[in-house]
């Protein structure tokens, strides 16, 4: 099963990714802040990473500077952030990281999900 670790300070989206995710087959990792992401990041190594630009602790983009270098083994990034502006210009660099403004619609985080993974 493939692991995809969802980093959101609003519980509500952490629920979202969980049940929208585990419902196709995936396993979700969850964290608050950017801090609790990188050391899930570190321990349980997901198979793709959903970030907010901004939580407690650094946002999404600290975390993506600190696992940048993953993006070179393949490791996809999803940004789902009400600043979609400042995450466009990582996915310019990085042909494995897309951004969505929230609210995301579910199929299409399904589908961007699915062609990352191979699922």
């Amino acid at each position: 099963m493939k692991k995809i670790l969802a980093a959101d300070d609003d519980q509500a989206m952490v629920d979202y990714y969980k049940a929208l995710l585990s419902e196709a087959g995936y396993e979700v990792l969850a964290a608050a802040d950017a801090t609790a992401a990188l050391i899930q990041y570190r321990d349980e190594k997901p198979d793709l990473v959903i970030l907010d630009m901004q939580m407690p602790g650094g946002g999404g983009a600290q975390v993506f500077d600190v696992t940048r270098d993953v993006l070179k083994a393949g490791v996809p990034v999803i940004f789902v952030t009400g600043l979609p502006e400042r995450a466009e210009n990582f996915a310019k660099s990085y042909p494995k990281v897309r951004v969505f403004r929230k609210p995301v619609k579910s199929e299409e985080l399904l589908a961007c999900v699915a062609s990352f993974l191979g699922a």
